[in-house]
């Protein structure tokens, strides 16, 4: 009798452990930290609804929105650096950063004003990186560029630094100088000329993702 309940008892245990081991699975995977925040954020993932702080985990799979008058700064683990201004939605839906096999991706979703800083991920020897946006694709090579709604237009993405390219169906724009920006009208448009931005239209565009 002792003999059998100590064998309950053990398969008990390991089908507890088991369970426990597959919830952690489960989990979601962090794949950074809020940075910054001024104004209110909030995380969903799946059916889970979480407010943003300082310092809180971003997951994969997690939508990221900020509220009226609202900045976030998200760092990722290889240390790109991804700013939201006011009402903006981040849909984070690949991360890979595996220094080990030189291999990075970062593919996420953007709407609204945005600001990106590149990490370590671009840097890779195998690194694929890009912005889908509801009007086009930026796909990213080591740099620093703003992207958002501007004048009017649909989306305006401006160069700070390094090289992006602008495209959807309609055609696709490089901006590879310091200084240098797009515009896309309106959704279907092809990117428009590439020109260098004057500078309060670079100070209008950076206002939109900029810290009190």
């Amino acid at each position: 009798m002792l003999k059998r309940l100590i064998i309950i008892v053990a398969a008990l245990l390991c089908g507890f452990a088991s369970g426990q081991s597959g919830a952690q699975s489960a989990r979601p995977q962090a794949i950074g930290t809020v940075s910054r925040i001024q104004g209110e954020a909030i995380g969903v993932n799946g059916s889970a609804t979480r407010p943003l702080g300082l310092n809180s985990s971003v997951f994969l799979n997690d939508v990221v929105s900020t509220g009226a008058t609202a900045r976030l700064e998200v760092t990722f683990t290889d240390n790109t650096r991804l700013t939201l201004g006011e009402k903006a939605k981040l849909t984070l839906d690949t991360y890979v950063f595996n220094p080990t096999a030189s291999q990075g991706v970062l593919k996420f979703g953007l709407v609204g004003a945005f600001r990106f800083v590149s990490g370590q991920v671009t840097k890779l020897a195998r690194s694929d990186v890009s912005v889908t946006t509801p009007v086009a694709n930026v796909g990213i090579r080591g740099t620093e560029f703003w992207g958002g709604p501007i004048d009017d237009q649909a989306l305006g993405v401006f160069l700070i630094e390094g090289s992006v390219r602008v495209s959807n169906a309609a055609g696709e724009r490089i901006l590879s100088q310091r200084g240098q920006g797009t515009n896309i009208a309106t959704p279907g448009a092809a990117p428009g000329p590439v020109t260098l931005w004057p500078p309060d239209k670079v100070s209008r565009a950076l206002a939109a993702v900029a810290f009190r």
